[in-house]
This record gives structure tokens, C-alpha cells and sequence, in this order.
């Protein structure tokens, strides 16, 4: 869902972190709490990234009227809020190479952001005239294309580099059975 340019936002570990904590404020009992009942360290914090890693999250740049963020040159990937740096980095860096390349004259040349989780996984269009859906995943330590498609994605990939369900979809193609399958993984 996109709010105007804002791309919605969605926190997969959010909802249950806050159903626990008021589930264990809910476990009190009616006595007052007295210094003898205070921590004597103090708890970690999930603001602190040295304590505990953010939650991915899932951003949909794609929806309503909106294919997604469009990337012509390097500068337009300021416009994929809330990416990490280094994806922003990595999808400037590759739309401005397929414009520094391009001998198409007369239509889209760039790179269209659709979805991104931010622990790793994103999709999107690479368009030079023509164009496939592309997926992008962090692979040792670097962000690289490892697959590219205009049909469903091939399964054995998805499988291989663990691909979530919420950036590919629900289906994939079997090759060696020949038929689609349901695909799923968290």
C-alpha cells in the first residue's frame, strides 16, 4: 500500500513484540513494586543496534497508480525511502549504467523499484526499451542481481537464495517437473 510517494512500511516482528509486552505487563499482581524488586542491571534495549539487529521490513513502492520508484540516472535513487545505503547505492549505480549504455532512443531506460525487505531482498524492473523483472539479494555482503525473469520465478533459485514469499509472491516454475508450484518461505 503507498500513501502518495511515502511508501508504506511494515515492521514483521513489530506486532508481536508489543502482544508480549502487554501480555507480561497484563501478568502483575496488585502489590506495589518496591526498589528490592528492581532489576540490578539494566534490560537491553531493541533501540540499541549493537544489542540486537532492526526488523527487516517490507517497503511496497509499487501500488495504485504508482509502478514503483523509477531510476534513470544514479541521483534518482535518493527517492527509495527508508533503502539502506547500499541499496540505493547499488540500483543509482545500475540505472546509471544500462542510461550510459543505451542506444535506445524512444522508450524506458532505468530501473523500477517495487518491493524491498531490508534484510536483503528486493524486485523490481530493469527496462531498456524492453525489459524482465529482476531480483536483487544481498550476497556475501553485497547487493547483485540473482535472477532475472518475464515469466513466474524459477523455483530452484528462489530455494537457493531463500527468497521470501512477501518480495517474490507465492508461485514459482519447476523446471525439471514442468509445471508451477506454490512457493513459500518466511
Amino acid at each position: 500500500m503507498t500513501l502518495g510517494h511515502r511508501p508504506a512500511t511494515l515492521p514483521l516482528r513489530l506486532v508481536l513484540g508489543a502482544t508480549a509486552l502487554l501480555a507480561l505487563a497484563a501478568c502483575g499482581n496488585e502489590t506495589s513494586a518496591t526498589a528490592a524488586d528492581a532489576p540490578t542491571s539494566p534490560a537491553p534495549t531493541s533501540a540499541s543496534p549493537t544489542q540486537q539487529e532492526e526488523a527487516p521490513r517490507l517497503i511496497s513502492y509499487a501500488g495504485g497508480e504508482s509502478p514503483g520508484v523509477e531510476v534513470k540516472q544514479r541521483s534518482d535513487a535518493a527517492h527509495l525511502t527508508g533503502a539502506p545505503a547500499d541499496f540505493k547505492q547499488f540500483i543509482g549505480d545500475l540505472a546509471q549504467q544500462n542510461a550510459d549504455a543505451s542506444s535506445c532512443a524512444d522508450g524506458y531506460v532505468g530501473v523500477t523499484v517495487q518491493t524491498l525487505r531490508t534484510d536483503g531482498f528486493a524486485i523490481g524492473g530493469v527496462n531498456d526499451c524492453g525489459g524482465y523483472l529482476a531480483l536483487w539479494a544481498v550476497v556475501d555482503g553485497h547487493w547483485k542481481e540473482v535472477a532475472g525473469t518475464q515469466e513466474l520465478w524459477d523455483c530452484k533459485i528462489l530455494a537457493r537464495y531463500q527468497a521470501p514469499s512477501d518480495v517474490v509472491g507465492d508461485a514459482c516454475y519447476d523446471y525439471d517437473a514442468q509445471h508451477e508450484r506454490a512457493y513459500q518461505q518466511a
